[in-house]
């Protein structure tokens, strides 16, 4: 038993092994590595098993990695057939689904195809179902991300999800559905069950919620509810997860297993009976969620729980904890990518380790209680690790809200629904029931999260502050008398007082050129300033740039107070995501060339000639005129930001005309190191007079992968290219970095030269 452990947990390390490679092996080295294994099998077993462990990942992203849409057939007009998986979202603007592709298009022209992609189809037109076949005509990319520092990895989220291309439908006439969803597909009964939903429970605010615990959709909830429920710790009970599905089971074995002992002819296999059962409707209710990731992990572990009481076979937690591990990581390598996958096996064994083998019995409240503190101690770290963010009241909440959820919402809903076969009046009564349910904990949970400290925001701390605070978990949940419990807690002092940098030098500064795609957004950095010029874009009510990228980058610095907000203009892709640094952060100050557009938030002007500095560093408006020459993008405010160490020009969306008039009337205030191009590189900018005026050494482009505006303009890139300039492009190494010090050279890192992972 202790070998089966010791081997599972080298296999464990081989497969997470790949996560740090920048470069999958080749087949070569794996077939090498696998002999060396079997060589290696009988003298040291461990190494063998690791070697397995680190083929097996390897080999399983190998094959992902080879099956993503080819370089030739990006920007190509392709017309696919196939099936859509998966509830499609519909947002204003846009419908996204994904879109499995018909294995006949495994090969267009030579080249391999990838089996799933992710589409988007905008504005209006006939609505797509899920499990419907459809023919669409559609433009497609390879996957790709934004990549920044502290912010979340679009690229290994598609890897992990095995989705090989993103791409958009093409308005055309060929666009049309092949085939309705079969009623033996799940996605048939999960439309369905939404059109119920949406006709029982029209006028409930609490629709997107049920809609998450039924279907495992949770694209409908408001951003107000999520942002309770991350207040309160209470989110990983917002869609069909491990628990729910667990707990359900649980009660659907113990109601078979009390009907069948009540029948003679059933008593002997009451308990098999049970164990069938309630795997099957485990399975079904799986099945509502799409089998997502996470309730695949779920169902694995299940089985293996009720295998062995299938076969009677009597394992410890930790055997049945070790075989499900090794279930699921043979199932998916690539599991261990995602932060579900160790909140799920870290809560179980946290749970293992701090509840069992204790002597004193207690009740089941005090359980409960126990069990919730024993979660919120155990996944602390975890939690920070992977969202910086800590709810201070979770246990309280999740006391309440796990059991309500657990015990009365779901398997209230599991009653409802199918209900509705047999009478459709007890259905909806059930389902207002359950509304009401919610609506009550939503009460609890919103009274939660209206106390000031509920939850806390904690800055990036270093790996080994992380791994001194599991050192903590593990004194803190031993049984009481062993250590003192105070002690325990001083290792996890680093991650709440995490180290500062020292600040900068008097005269330094940085400059971080974030990746927001088609999009400007700059971090600027003196030894006690903080500004960001522009915000990147908005996409939609509920997704935009700042909250995406530009705050989980400053709270990464550890930075809570913006000095300056500067927005150089009008335009989406650079203003999109400032009201919302406006009401997310403290700003103590807004500059734009639109400030009427943020009138509620005190904005001034930006007006050529207005100066000051910081920590031995200056700043000057270039642009716009006093005399209000101009409007849109060459009224952009330009930011010269320099000291004795050197200098940046930022240009907003300038063009031909600002560059005319800052060339005749400031020419001896344009020289600059380094230069943020005009209006992304466009064939309306970055003329040769202004090149030649500012002069930098270096350029950088900040332009989304494969924009439709195709920017940068060949014919710019050439112009910088010719004066010897060097240049620089976010869309291929996404955010940059410049570091202005003393008596050094200026120093520039893009931020995946040294943090590229394979699935980049």
């Amino acid at each position: 038993m202790k070998n089966f452990q010791k081997l599972t947990a080298c296999f464990f390390v081989g497969v997470l092994s790949i996560q740090w490679l920048e470069v999958l092996p080749t087949i070569g080295t794996l077939v090498f590595l696998l002999l060396l294994s079997v060589a290696l099998v009988k003298w040291a077993n461990w190494i063998s098993f690791i070697c397995l462990g680190f083929i097996w990942a390897a080999s399983y992203a190998v094959a992902i990695d080879s099956a993503r849409l080819p370089s030739s057939l990006e920007g190509r007009e392709i017309l696919l057939q196939g099936e859509v998986i998966g509830l499609p979202v519909i947002e204003p603007r846009a419908t996204k689904f994904l879109f499995k592709v018909n294995s006949d298009t495994a090969s267009i022209k030579g080249a391999s195809f990838p089996s799933n992609i992710r589409l988007s189809r905008y504005g209006k037109g006939q609505k797509i179902r899920s499990g419907e076949r459809w023919q669409f005509l559609v433009k497609l990319k390879r996957p790709h991300g934004l990549a920044n520092p502290y912010g979340f990895d679009y690229e290994k989220w598609l890897f992990q999800n095995e989705i090989g291309a993103t791409g958009y439908v093409r308005k055309s006439t060929e666009n049309k559905r092949i085939a309705p969803a079969s009623r033996w597909d799940m996605g048939y009964w999960r439309e369905s069950l939404k059109d119920y939903l949406d006709s029982s429970l029209q006028d409930s605010a609490q629709l997107g919620v049920i809609k998450a615990l039924v279907l495992g959709d949770r694209s409908e909830i408001t951003d107000k509810q999520w942002e309770v429920f991350r207040k309160t710790g209470t989110s990983h009970l917002i869609a069909i997860s491990g628990l729910h599905i667990g707990l359900v089971s649980a009660l659907i074995f113990w109601f078979v297993r009390w009907v069948c002992l009540r029948i003679k002819i059933l008593n002997r296999v009451a308990t098999q009976s049970a164990v069938i059962v309630s795997l099957l409707i485990a399975v079904g209710y799986a099945g509502l969620a799409g089998f997502s990731i996470p309730t695949q992990r779920a169902l694995i572990m299940l089985s293996v729980v009720l295998g062995a009481v299938y076969w009677r076979r009597h394992y410890t937690p930790l055997h049945v904890l070790t075989v499900a591990l090794l279930a699921v990581i043979i199932q998916n390598p690539l599991s261990v990518m995602s932060a579900g996958f160790w909140l799920s096996f870290g809560a179980v064994a946290v749970i293992l380790y701090g509840m069992t083998g204790r002597v004193r019995q207690v009740s089941v409240m005090n359980q409960l209680i126990r069990t919730q503190w024993v979660v919120a101690i155990g996944l602390m770290p975890l939690v920070l690790y992977f969202f910086q963010q800590l709810s201070i009241v979770a246990p309280l909440a999740n006391a309440l809200a796990v059991p309500w959820v657990s015990f009365l919402v779901a398997p209230l809903l599991l009653f409802a629904l199918p209900m509705g076969l047999l009478s459709s009046f007890l259905s909806t009564q059930g389902l207002l029931l359950v509304d009401r349910l919610i609506d009550y904990l939503w009460l609890f949970l919103s009274a939660l999260a209206e106390f000031e400290l509920s939850s806390l925001s904690i800055s990036s701390a270093s790996i080994w502050a992380y791994i001194i605070a599991m050192v903590g978990v593990v004194l803190m949940l031993l049984p009481k008398g062993l250590i003192p419990k105070p002690s325990a807690f001083l290792l996890f002092v680093p991650l709440f007082f995490p180290l500062k940098n020292d600040p900068l030098p008097e005269g330094d500064f940085t400059v971080m050129l974030l990746d927001v795609g088609q999009g400007l957004a700059v971090s600027i950095h003196t030894a006690s300033h903080t500004m960001i010029f522009d915000t990147g874009a908005k996409y939609s009510d509920k997704s935009d740039l700042a909250s995406t990228v530009i705050i989980p980058y400053l709270h990464g610095l550890q930075t809570d107070n913006l000095d300056l907000l500067v927005i150089s203009h009008g335009d989406n892709d650079h203003a999109g995501g400032a009201k919302t640094l406006l009401t997310t952060m403290n700003v103590n100050r807004t500059l734009t060339s639109v400030p009427e557009l943020f009138e509620d938030f005190g904005a001034k002007s930006c007006v050529e000639g207005m100066s000051w500095q910081w920590d031995g560093v200056d700043f000057e408006f270039l642009n716009p005129s006093k005399f209000n020459l101009f409007e849109g993008n060459d009224a952009s405010c330009v930011l010269k930001v320099s000291s004795f160490n050197g200098s940046i020009l930022l240009t907003g969306d300038i063009e031909k005309n600002a560059e005319r008039s800052l060339l005749q009337y400031l020419p001896e205030k344009l020289k600059a190191d380094v230069l943020i191009a005009p209006h992304h590189g466009s064939k309306t900018s970055s003329t040769e007079r202004f090149i030649d005026a500012v002069a930098p050494d270096y350029v950088l482009f900040p332009v989304g992968y494969r924009n439709r505006f195709n920017f940068p303009k060949s014919a710019v890139v050439e112009r910088y290219k010719k004066r010897g300039i060097k240049q620089f492009d976010t869309a291929i190494d996404g955010a940059f970095s410049f570091m202005f010090y003393t008596n050094k050279l200026i120093k520039i890192e893009g931020f995946l030269q040294n943090n590229a992972k394979f699935w980049n």
